[in-house]
């Protein structure tokens, strides 16, 4: 498969650095990533959970994200899903 380089857009660009110096596991680091996305924008917001689920369970969230297909699937593969809960 060949890289496709990201193509020029106005929108911002969300940068989050996790710290290789800290051991974590994939799920803390996730987790650690979407806290920071959160605080970043100012969202409000408890604990963060990272999960792993099935295809249809990932679809059946009511925010999906699909990747654009730019590095290492192809586009449109639905990679992740979220909720709020409480």
């Amino acid at each position: 498969m060949r890289l496709r380089l990201p193509q020029p857009t106005s929108a911002p660009e969300v940068r989050i650095l996790l710290n290789r110096d800290v051991a974590m596991s994939r799920g803390k680091a996730c987790a650690q990533a979407v806290h920071a996305a959160l605080r970043a924008f100012d969202v409000p917001h408890g604990r963060v959970v990272v999960l792993t689920g099935s295809a249809e369970e990932v679809a059946a969230m009511p925010v999906v994200i699909r990747d654009a297909g730019l590095t290492e699937v192809p586009p449109g593969t639905t990679t992740a899903g979220a909720t709020v809960l409480g």
